[in-house]
């Protein structure tokens, strides 16, 4: 390319995935055990395929509303008043996006100006900064560790706020920690938004997979907070639906109207055979979900005791999603050296914790959302690698 065929700030900013980076490095030993990506262990539930099939067969391929098909809208408002507390007029409250990812990159592009200030948590979700640099905002990074229990709470965002600052961006329960934050730390977040009139994104897509009887609720549930708060959901985890590209977002009528002008500018509008699926996973999916749950807590339960177990790691036991981070600094490496030095002795493919933002190094991330017969695999090629305390 000519050199001064210049490419976007954004574009050439943006850091390769350290994730990706390590699922390909695996790919030269045929017997790895990947537990990088974080996509759930299961196949989408029959019931809800057949609704997508369904919606095929009935010639159900047009444009749709840019809000989303109003049989979506109502279920999702239906779903949030019942099991989040949160008023929501699904014609006037409701956008339907490509997956959460989109949602968040529209919410983004809604809400932030060049040289505006967004606070997420660090480590995060690698995409947080990317789409942060896109909109030529300025990251500014909440560090979380297991001292704190990996939680982004008040009194960790507070000092970060300044006169720049237009959002802040929660993630519970989290990717890449587990954390989840807890009734009480929603309130005071919330007493701090109502104070600096900042608006926050609570990202909720895992708000589901959670254990030991915990139960996430929803930031948008506590009054007051109408004109700044937008929840953003998914199918994508809680259904196994990932390749299904459902979202949606939550917010008050006037921000809802300025996403959708911009939603007609990116996607125009998501499949309807897509959210057919997706009024059926809220309808009849329960049932599923609580059989991913059970799968999932059995296997952090085997991960983080047989992890504990094992020489250079020490491993807070996760509340809620299907990862765990474990501190690694006890071999004596930086986290993308510790990583491939897995790779090498085990072929247990894991993510170094400096994927997640600079915040992660010293951790690596590892799914536990794979076959339990796979993880027991994992953890006996590691302590016959690295040895036992």
């Amino acid at each position: 390319m000519e050199h001064n065929m210049i490419l976007s700030t954004a574009a050439q900013n943006a850091l390769p995935s350290g994730v990706r980076r390590m699922f390909e490095l695996a790919k030269n030993y045929p017997d790895a055990i990947n537990l990088t990506l974080g996509e759930p262990g299961f196949t989408t539930p029959e019931h809800i395929i057949e609704a997508a099939i369904n919606g095929l067969r009935d010639k159900k391929t047009k444009y749709t509303p840019n809000a989303g098909i109003k049989e979506l809208r109502d279920a999702i408002a239906y779903k949030l008043r019942k099991e989040n507390g949160i008023a929501c007029d699904p014609d006037k409250n409701l956008i339907v996006t490509a997956g959460a990812t989109q949602g968040l990159m529209l919410a983004i592009a809604t809400l932030v100006d060049k040289g505006d200030e967004v606070i997420i948590q660090g480590p995060n979700w690698p995409d947080y900064r990317g789409q942060i640099d896109m909109v030529n905002a300025k990251t500014v990074y909440a560090k979380v560790d297991e001292h704190n229990d990996f939680k982004m709470t008040a009194d960790v965002i507070e000092p970060l706020i300044t006169d720049k600052t237009k959002l802040i961006i929660i993630n519970s329960p989290s990717n890449p920690t587990g954390g989840v934050l807890d009734w009480e730390d929603l309130l005071k977040i919330a007493e701090l938004v109502k104070k600096h009139k900042i608006f926050i994104i609570s990202d909720e897509p895992y708000e589901k997979l959670v254990y030991d009887g915990f139960e996430q609720r929803s930031l948008a549930a506590i009054p007051g907070l109408e004109d700044y708060v937008l929840t953003i959901n998914s199918f994508s985890k809680t259904f196994a639906m990932t390749g299904f590209r459902v979202g949606y977002i939550c917010a008050n009528e006037h921000i809802v109207e300025n996403l959708i002008k911009l939603h007609e500018n990116m996607v125009a509008s998501v499949p309807e055979p897509m959210q057919l699926a997706a009024v059926e996973a809220i309808h009849h999916g329960d049932g599923d979900v609580a059989e991913m749950v059970k799968y999932y807590d059995r296997n952090r339960r085997l991960i983080v005791d047989g992890l504990n177990r094992i020489n250079g790691f020490s491993c807070l036991c996760p509340r809620g999603a299907f990862y765990v981070f474990p501190n690694v600094t006890g071999f004596g490496m930086s986290s993308r050296e510790v990583a491939e030095y897995i790779l090498e002795k085990t072929h247990v493919v894991t993510s170094p914790g400096d994927a997640f933002g600079p915040d992660g190094e010293g951790y690596i991330r590892i799914c536990y959302a794979s076959k339990y017969e796979q993880i027991k695999e994992a953890l006996a090629r590691m302590e016959r690698a690295f040895g036992t305390k």
